[in-house]
């Protein structure tokens, strides 16, 4: 017979990486595997008309005298920096949320004097884009009290209309009352 030491070294090679690997794992100390966090709960919204996709969320906002602009419940928006208009989705429609069809891409605003504009809406849209300067201008001309209402139309990437909601604006010269 016939000695091949070749086929010695790979048995010691792999005879040795066996016991490497075996007397590597402790017993005394392992090392567990977390367990991957909960997912978020999806909240849904309830919107007003059947067909909606998405609620805006902030769908009625002050003006005050300062150019200030604050939600209905006196959170204020800091509309020249990013703050994006935020979306809910509709319990009713919310399978449909997602789909490129219904993802929308690009927005159409229309003033209450009926002047209709077109805005980013990449992912998101920002509140200093839907609500112009000129438009906060002449809503500070207002009568204290006074409500104007501006459609928004969400387009998706077709430029097909998603749904249009309308976004209401109240001057309050004074406002929050704090």
């Amino acid at each position: 017979m016939k000695y091949n030491p070749l086929s010695l070294k790979q048995i010691l090679v792999t005879y040795g990486l066996c016991l490497f690997l075996i007397t590597s794992c402790n017993k005394s100390n392992p090392v567990y595997v977390p367990q991957p966090p909960e997912p978020d709960p999806i909240y849904y919204n309830q919107c007003a008309n059947d067909g909606d996709i998405y609620k805006l969320l902030f769908d009625t906002l002050v003006i005050n005298s300062k150019r200030e602009m604050y939600t209905i419940d006196a959170h204020e928006i800091k509309y020249k920096l990013d703050n994006a208009m935020p979306l809910g989705v509709c319990e009713k429609t919310a399978r449909l949320y997602g789909t490129a069809q219904y993802s929308p891409l690009s927005a159409i605003v229309e003033t209450d004097e009926g002047i209709s504009r077109p805005t980013k809406w990449d992912t998101r849209g920002y509140f200093r884009d839907i609500i112009l300067e000129a438009d906060i201008d002449r809503i500070v001309s207002f009568p204290d009290g006074k409500k104007v209402t501006f459609q928004l139309t969400l387009l998706n990437h077709s430029d097909e209309v998603i749904q249009t909601s309308p976004i209401v604006l109240i001057y309050q010269a004074v406002y929050p009352n704090k």
